[in-house]
């Protein structure tokens, strides 16, 4: 289940952190503890992520390297989703008690919060970010373990890819899916660098070709590919291939 949030800036000057994720993240976990304290607290401490989110989306934006990004629209739009209606339906019921979110130094009020249509995904569908996907691996350097965020490019994303989303929908549902064959083939991709509280995670925005287990895919879709989703990572949208 997805929704959009409509969010109006306030204020003369509003700015955009480059780095917002966690703050947005918390600010989810608030709304749907205004109404369900023990649902916000069981998204905090589940071993899996129960939710995604986008990357805010700005239409009009003037970059400032050093502070953020401008924010020249009338308003901004942010994505949730997740495979859980009692999540969504909690958050939402926690915009419409307090719709107010302050990111950085800018303050935003919720507009408007609507579902979207759920599209039609098959055993081949074009995927596009909506924010980064994060894999991530562990590597011996100087005798010391150390975490490693891998690339498309680089040759062991792709098994490390497929092991994280088999592992994260296996402790989940507590069973492996009927059909756990997939394959993605990346058709672009730009790295990016996003801190989340006191932690720089690499990611990659990419589109995709995704091919095989329906299942798979409608559970990626609703709770993101790769890891540390709740964070707003691993979110996807269907396009057109042609």
């Amino acid at each position: 289940m997805r929704v959009e949030i409509k969010l109006r800036p306030v204020g003369d000057n509003p700015i955009l952190p480059f780095n917002y994720n966690y703050e947005v993240y918390r600010q989810i976990v608030d709304k749907v503890s205004l109404v369900d304290p023990e649902l916000a607290r069981k998204i905090e401490v589940s071993s899996v992520d129960l939710l995604t989110f986008s990357r805010i989306l700005i239409r009009k934006r003037e970059l400032l390297p050093e502070a953020g990004m401008r924010i020249l629209s009338d308003a901004v739009s942010l994505y949730v989703s997740s495979h859980s209606p009692g999540i969504i339906t909690a958050m939402v019921e926690g915009f419409i008690l307090n719709p107010t979110m302050r990111i950085g130094e800018t303050d935003f009020v919720a507009e408007d919060v609507k579902p979207l249509r759920e599209p039609e995904i098959k055993d081949t569908v074009m995927f596009s970010t909506l924010s980064p996907i994060v894999v991530r691996t562990v590597k011996f350097s100087n005798g010391r373990m150390k975490i490693w965020d891998l690339y498309p490019s680089e040759p062991t994303f792709f098994d490390k890819f497929r092991k994280v989303v088999l592992l994260r929908y296996t402790e989940l549902y507590g069973i492996t899916p009927e059909d756990s064959s997939f394959s993605i083939d990346v058709i672009k991709f730009k790295p990016v660098r996003i801190l989340v509280a006191d932690t720089y995670y690499r990611g990659s925005l990419m589109v995709f070709r995704y091919t095989g287990s329906e299942e798979i895919a409608k559970f990626a879709y609703d709770l993101g590919f790769g890891e540390k989703t709740k964070y707003g990572f691993g979110m996807v949208k269907v396009i057109n291939e042609k």
